[in-house]
């Protein structure tokens, strides 16, 4: 938390958000190792206890952790964690209600989201229409080349070096699904869908319900993030400006 704190203070804006810290030339990102150590702090506290009021003290405690992203308004991030956090307490409790009430609560904070933060409302209005005239060359750019790329590799691609990365702006960041797309196809889905399957398998070997916690809440988080940079170059949510876990381009990220 302390990090994600640095972060807010100190962190340097990227594109409407604080991202990253800067040391003596060198850049790192907390909130991917952040992630992690979240994964296991929450897999402990619902490990410990299941009961409403321990729920309700990991609740205030992971929220804590959304506001400081929230404020910092690296909103993607802050949507990964809630949402890791949500399918953790469904594993950890079984009861269906919370992943309603947790979606619910989503769906209000994406409104409150997108009245406060004007980035937001360039990504909405880039998703309603990225081929606008007064929007392709603009804020648009960069989705409508990612659709282009898409469009002409197809479901099985045009070939390895048959296509033309460098035509889409930041590629290898968060739109590097894009370029592997055109050449590779759906591919690369398939290939994280399998690890996704893989991270659920594990969690069902577990007998320890921590373990089974920390697969599941990973799992989760490697998922949702697929979701939305895939989401984001198919133009299917608005683009968060996340990276593709293992994949794109950055050393926190990789790590």
């Amino acid at each position: 938390l302390g990090l994600l704190v640095a972060v807010l203070v100190v962190g340097t804006l990227s594109r409407g958000a604080k991202l990253y810290i800067k040391i003596s030339g060198f850049t790192f990102q907390p909130s991917e190792f952040v992630k992690i150590i979240f994964v296991f702090f929450i897999a402990g506290m619902l490990s410990k206890s299941a009961e409403f009021g321990h729920l309700v003290l990991s609740a205030v405690l992971a929220g804590l952790y959304v506001i400081v992203l929230v404020i910092s308004t690296d909103l993607g991030s802050a949507l990964i964690f809630f949402m890791m956090y949500l399918f953790m307490v469904y594993v950890g409790t079984k009861k269906v209600r919370y992943l309603f009430i947790g979606m619910a609560g989503i769906s209000t904070a994406s409104v409150i989201a997108y009245k406060l933060f004007s980035h937001v409302q360039v990504r909405v209005l880039v998703w309603k229409n990225p081929f606008a005239a007064d929007i392709i060359n603009n804020s648009g750019y960069q989705v409508s080349q990612s659709l282009f790329a898409l469009g002409s590799g197809g479901l099985m691609g045009t070939g390895l070096y048959q296509g033309y990365p460098n035509k889409i702006p930041i590629v290898d960041n968060d739109f590097v699904f894009s370029a592997i797309g055109e050449e590779f196809g759906i591919l690369l889905i398939l290939v994280c869908l399998s690890c996704f399957i893989s991270f659920l398998n594990t969690a069902m070997e577990q007998n320890s319900m921590f373990n089974r916690l920390v697969c599941v809440g990973l799992g989760v988080g490697y998922a949702i993030q697929i979701i939305l940079t895939v989401g984001g170059a198919i133009n299917m949510i608005p683009s968060t400006g996340v990276t593709l876990p293992l994949i794109s381009s950055g050393g926190s990220s990789i790590l």
